[in-house]
């Protein structure tokens, strides 16, 4: 019995041994439970269903008088005690309730932990001494294994409550640990537009130089043959390509510009944009990509569509990256790119939509094309920011860029703007 581990285990065991060796017609157990302060049967089905025992406070005349004797007791003598009547019939009464023959106390260091009920003997002979000694060692080897169990039953709960707060100790590290993964990898993106921020503001003073030196050159060559004779076939054309090309510099100045505003993240934005002609001008910029190929880009643009309020030159570097992306998804450079420009009253924006029959983009890659330095080209094809610079600018706009795709069928690009604030 010693061995045992289990409360049940334990008060199973006994009340068969019990019930097997002194043949009675049935035996019951009341153990302590210290959170209740109440002793609390433990029954085995044996003869009778219903449970007989009638559970009882620590308070109770029998516990106390128990605690007295330390020995088994009967209702007979009981009452050739020497307690009060009250006392004494609190306890008969009880006595007779159980239908008990004997009630046997259970000790461990010192204190009551369970009393023992056992009704008559099926043979109908009274209980002797040699059925008392057998009952008190009983007693005294379960009483031992009951706290024995009792402490296991103690250690096993603290175990699964130290498994259960590992386990949340645990996933709070592993929380911690992801979060720290994701803190790395911002401070390495934010470490790394650092360094390109301190890159293009070393080199925009030296790009600026060279562009205002040809914007010059440009500008006197415009006003020197415009003093040729009008007679001359190629003249109007002439100046007509060296004004484009002097409105492409100041572009090449003002995208250095903003990509420098970029990295501070100080750009304002004020001057009323026109979309269509912004995309035109991306067209154009681009038109050397794709004059060659098998490519048909297809406009649909709203007439006398709102200004939005914003940047240019922003604007349409935010285009000829969407449009660049749209080329270079196409197989073998060809297909076909469909731009559309549209405005919604409800919302009062603009949107732009850019719709390619290309590769499409697989579906696990969607919802990280707009992190910077992340790209799907050949290693040297792309930088991984061009996508990246377009959300932040669309962003600083106070816009939205989606996104949606099928791979094989192609994909859609839309950016939405907040068309220009008019007074009143």
């Amino acid at each position: 019995m010693t061995t045992l581990l289990r409360i049940d285990e334990v008060t199973g065991l006994l009340l068969r041994s019990v019930e097997e060796t002194l043949q009675t017609d049935h035996v019951e157990l009341l153990v302590f439970d210290e959170k209740s302060s109440r002793f609390q049967a433990k029954q085995l089905g044996g003869n009778v269903v219903e449970n007989l025992l009638e559970e009882i406070d620590r308070d109770h005349p029998l516990v106390a008088y128990l605690e007295e004797v330390k020995r088994p007791l009967s209702a007979a003598l009981v009452e050739r005690s020497g307690l009060s009547n009250y006392k004494k019939e609190t306890i008969i009464d009880l006595i007779r309730v159980w239908k008990s023959s004997l009630v046997v106390p259970m000790y461990s260091k010192g204190k009551l932990i369970g009393i023992l009920a056992l009704g008559q003997k099926k043979s109908g002979e009274l209980f002797v001494h040699e059925d008392m000694e057998l009952l008190s060692t009983l007693a005294n080897q379960s009483a031992t294994a009951l706290d024995n169990a009792k402490m296991y039953n103690e250690l096993e709960k603290m175990n699964q409550e130290l498994e259960r707060k590992v386990e949340e100790r645990t996933a709070d590290l592993r929380q911690a640990l992801a979060e720290k993964e994701r803190t790395q990898k911002q401070l390495i993106q934010s470490e790394s537009l650092a360094a390109i921020g301190q890159l293009v503001a070393g080199t925009a003073h030296e790009l600026n130089n060279p562009l205002a030196s040809a914007a010059s050159l440009l500008q006197n060559s415009t006003e020197t043959i415009s003093d040729w004779p009008e007679t001359f076939k190629e003249r109007e054309e002439v100046i007509d390509d060296l004004n484009f090309s002097l409105k492409e510099l100041k572009r090449a100045g003002d995208i250095v510009k903003s990509l420098l505003g970029l990295s501070r993240q100080t750009q304002t934005y004020v001057e009323p944009v026109n979309i269509n002609g912004a995309i035109d001008d991306a067209l154009r910029v681009l038109h050397n990509q794709f004059k060659t190929l098998p490519i048909s880009i297809k406009k649909d643009y709203e007439e006398a569509l709102p200004p939005v309020e914003g940047n240019f030159a922003n604007l349409g570097q935010v285009f000829i990256n969407i449009i660049k992306n749209a080329l270079q998804s196409l197989p073998e450079g060809e297909g076909v790119i469909n731009l559309k420009t549209s405005y919604r009253r409800e919302t009062d924006s603009v949107f732009f939509e850019c719709r390619d029959t290309g590769e499409g983009i697989p579906a696990a890659h969607l919802k990280d094309i707009f992190k910077p330095f992340y790209t799907s080209k050949p290693v040297g094809k792309g930088t991984g920011l061009g996508l990246y610079i377009s959300h932040e600018i669309i962003k600083r706009h106070g816009g939205d860029i989606s996104v949606s795709t099928e791979p094989g069928k192609g994909s859609v690009f839309i950016i939405e703007l907040p068309c220009k604030r008019r007074e009143g």
